[in-house]
């Protein structure tokens, strides 16, 4: 059997006496796109903040393709090829969609005072490479956003945001992709529009591996191999969308024991 992509174990982290996430086991296989769903508070952001490197874990261990993630900076953590999306809107409103997007990339490369001055040629280089590959992957989830690389961010409906924060994540190439509620702050049919784009892109690239955070059920049913939930930091419960609407502890931790 292949070894997982991301395999956490014991994964603990605590604020003082509050438990975030207790003893948490996740594996997630190449090509997977896990549902990741809980209460508020349950730990699902913590989780992709642990393995970002934003927190260190109080204890456990979770590796990446055998490496110890915990081992490495966040900045470390990235270049090895784990990228995510935020809640609520990380771009730079007043910057155009190139600058956002094209952060994604420089935050892996070593561009400091000798590149600029005496490899200007090969600088510009790499610069037009950067446009042409910003452009490409743009294009991938609206056109229309590829051919306005240089307006500014904030002057794009609420929809391709998202798509430009997603794009942001994606530029580098990372093996896991780790979206928190992307569908936040958007209608319906914009949510409906966002997972067609994700399901088209997950068909291109079908050795990454994703984890959605997702109180919308109809996204986690649409876009999941497979559901994990938590619950005051524990997992309780993994398998199908199918399995998952019908077992008593999920129904007990969002509706209360009377249910």
């Amino acid at each position: 059997m292949t070894a997982p992509l991301l395999a956490c174990s014991g994964l603990t982290m605590r604020f003082g006496g509050l438990v975030a996430l207790d003893g948490l086991d996740i594996a997630v296989e190449r090509g997977t796109t896990i549902g990741l769903v809980g209460p508020n508070g349950s730990g699902k952001t913590t989780f992709f903040n642990v393995l970002t490197g934003l927190y260190r874990p109080s204890a456990g261990a979770a590796a990446l393709a055998d490496e110890d993630i915990f081992a490495k900076s966040p900045q470390a953590i990235g270049r090895a090829g784990v990228a995510r999306t935020f809640q609520h809107c990380r771009l730079m409103l007043d910057q155009s969609v190139f600058d956002n997007i094209a952060l994604g990339a420089l935050r892996h490369r070593h561009l400091g005072l000798a590149a600029q001055f005496f490899r200007r040629r090969r600088l510009r280089e790499e610069i037009d490479a950067l446009v042409d590959q910003v452009r490409q992957l743009a294009n991938r989830f609206n056109p229309a956003i590829a051919t306005a690389l240089f307006e500014p961010a904030g002057s794009f409906t609420m929809i391709d945001r998202r798509r430009i924060e997603i794009c942001r994540a994606l530029i580098a190439n990372p093996r896991l992709l780790l979206l928190d509620e992307p569908s936040a702050g958007m209608t319906p049919e914009e949510t409906r529009r966002l997972m067609d784009d994700l399901l088209e892109f997950r068909r291109e690239s079908p050795d990454l591996a994703v984890i959605l955070v997702e109180h919308e059920m109809d996204v986690i049913r649409r876009v999941s191999n497979r559901c994990i939930v938590l619950n005051f930091g524990r997992k309780i419960f993994e398998g199908s969308f199918e399995a998952l609407i019908e077992d008593r502890d999920v129904q007990t931790a969002y509706l209360g024991s009377g249910h």
